[in-house]
């Protein structure tokens, strides 16, 4: 006989990363018809939101920019390679200006529909309420323009983090001159910001979710109500982030296996296997939303359980002084 799911939201039990992540697989069969239709249309909105996001990868395309400015400055002018150097800028500088504007916006707006859909309905299922698919669809459309606003805060974030990061780690790498101190401590600082960005990123995705569940808590306000929403459960949210990481780090691999080494390959079978890493990838994307839905909750939870803990000891304590003694009462 199969073991019955465990109870969401159950106060009575401190779930680890393990439960949170098996929370968040059951989270289909709990409401069958609020979830699976919102993962179709999930699915078919990050589709795109995928497509859009590759199109342009701009994590390279900033490394790639940096490091031809700093190879430019050690070039001889009236030498060719600083010529096809100064084209390769002006490439890489138009198109980040440029970056396809229309189709960015449109796959940006597509990727927080995806998110804002997983999100909303797993939190709702996971809290035990009643949502049909029309309800979520009415409730998104009314209340898109918060998430929108802390989802762009998002975005600068990382892409400030990513320019500081180059700036400060990549660049002096290259200045290393064969140094293997300098290499291992540029190295070291590289692993720990990214180890870093995991952690913000981590509280980040906190934010989203809380200005796609709580209405009227957005932008920075979100980001910041996150820190203290996940204080007492970092731990649980970090290595959430870490094994999502991990997953995303097989499928790049696997990735580049399969296009550097799958030369010989019939296209048909080529083109089948990235389909197939394509779906893995879009589904663990969808995970994600759905695991730090369940981690939010959880979160939430706690702090509303401590809240009522230190409320309580103060109601006692308010009592106990005010209570007369003895003493009192007999004089």
């Amino acid at each position: 006989m199969s073991k019955e799911p465990p109870s969401p939201m159950d106060s009575s039990r401190q779930f680890g990363v393990a439960e949170i992540l098996r929370e968040a697989l059951y989270l289909p069969t709990r409401n069958k018809k609020l979830m699976l239709p919102t993962m179709l249309l999930a699915f078919l909105t990050s589709t795109f939101s995928f497509i859009g996001n590759s199109y342009i990868p701009i994590y390279p395309l900033l490394l790639s920019f940096f490091i031809k400015l700093h190879l430019l400055s050690e070039k001889d002018p009236n030498t060719p390679q600083f010529y096809d150097l100064l084209l390769g800028i002006k490439y890489e500088a138009a198109a980040l200006l440029r970056f396809d504007t229309i189709f960015m916006v449109f796959s940006y707006i597509l990727s927080l529909l995806s998110i804002m859909i997983i999100v909303y309905s797993s939190s709702t299922t996971y809290s035990k309420k009643q949502l049909t698919a029309t309800d979520l669809l009415l409730r998104i459309k009314g209340s898109w323009k918060g998430p929108l606003v802390t989802k762009f805060y998002f975005t600068l974030l990382y892409v400030g983090y990513s320019v500081l990061s180059i700036s400060l780690i990549a660049i002096p790498l290259l200045k290393a001159d064969g140094s293997i101190l300098r290499i291992a401590i540029f190295a070291l600082l590289g692993v720990t910001a990214r180890l870093f960005y995991v952690y913000l990123a981590m509280v980040w995705m906190v934010g989203l979710v809380i200005s796609i569940v709580e209405e009227g808590c957005y932008g920075l306000e979100a980001l910041d109500k996150a820190k203290d929403v996940t204080k007492g459960k970092r731990m649980q949210g970090y290595l959430i982030a870490i094994v999502f990481l991990l997953g995303d780090g097989v499928l790049n691999v696997g990735y580049i296996f399969e296009t550097t080494n799958g030369g010989g390959s019939h296209v048909v079978n080529k083109r089948g296997n990235g389909l197939v890493m394509f779906c893995v990838y879009m589904l663990l994307k969808m995970f994600s939303c759905m695991v730090y839905s369940v981690y939010y909750c959880e979160c939430k939870m706690s702090q509303e359980k401590e809240n009522d803990v230190a409320r309580s000891f103060t109601y006692t304590r308010v009592i106990d002084d005010h209570t007369p003694s003895v003493d009192e009462q007999l004089a």
